[in-house]
């Protein structure tokens, strides 16, 4: 059911930045065939968006969006205080262990990388900072729907569906719930090369003083460096990670 409050004009808006950073920059032409919106409109909304230092010209006449979502983003992490912490534990632990660490919350039923820091060793994935996916398939997703209260657990899971990522990912909700069960009873969550084919990651929740979920961290590598040995290893520096973050936050 359409909500009668929103205006169409502003969806275009942002439906032609998110075209734009999909196509990695557009030009006219382009982006109306893609949103399949008149040509007029398209020029009007990105003569308004560029006139307002949100996306720029290059000299082929493409456009791309502007270095202004930069501040955008820097005070969108702002909101959330332990971030300058959280980004110091997830860098020491991408040092320490030499594979790639990470930080993601829940926004919209959906995980959000807001840190990625890479080790000496780590593999390059399409993961970035301001990535999103659904949860169901992740460590760190796992760790956070594990923690959420159960009927918002069932709302996401109507909303963004189960779909599989590789032969690995859970798409059975009853087989999901179970391993939920799993985690809140061990705080621990894995993934077993359910987002990619090959790389394995372990998580853990990072949790307010009520018990409710902010995010979670989770440190990720290929399965040929990640045996039974090495998660545990792995597991116990997130743990000591994330029991830093909490006790110096009260008011997470």
């Amino acid at each position: 059911m359409s909500n009668k409050n929103v205006v169409d004009a502003v969806r275009t808006t942002f439906a032609v930045l998110k075209a734009l950073v999909e196509l990695d920059g557009a030009g006219v032409t382009r982006l109306a065939n893609r949103l399949q919106i008149p040509k007029s409109t398209i020029h009007n909304h990105l003569t308004t968006l560029r006139e307002d230092g949100w996306i720029v010209k290059d000299r082929h006449d493409q456009y791309h969006v502007g270095f202004r979502f930069v501040d955008v983003s820097y005070h969108a992490k702002r909101r959330l205080r332990i971030y300058d912490m959280v980004k110091r534990e997830v860098n020491e632990l991408a040092e320490e262990s030499g594979e790639m660490a990470l930080f993601t919350v829940e926004e919209h039923g959906m995980g959000v990388c807001l840190h990625r820091k890479l080790g000496p060793n780590a593999i390059e994935t399409p993961l970035y900072v301001g990535y999103r996916s659904t949860l169901h398939h992740t460590a760190v997703g796992k760790a956070i729907l594990a923690f959420l209260p159960e009927e918002r657990v069932e709302e996401i899971i109507e909303r963004r569906g189960l779909e599989p990522e590789t032969e690995h990912t859970i798409t059975d909700r009853g087989e999901l719930y179970a391993e939920l069960e799993e985690i809140r009873e061990t705080g621990v969550a894995y993934n077993h090369q359910e987002t990619i084919t090959g790389l394995v990651g372990v998580g853990v929740p990072i949790k307010r003083q009520n018990g409710s979920v902010v995010g979670a961290i989770s440190i990720i590598g290929p399965t040929s460096r990640m045996g039974t040995e090495r998660l545990d290893e792995y597991l116990t520096m997130i743990q000591r990670s994330v029991n830093v973050i909490e006790i110096n936050s009260t008011t997470v």
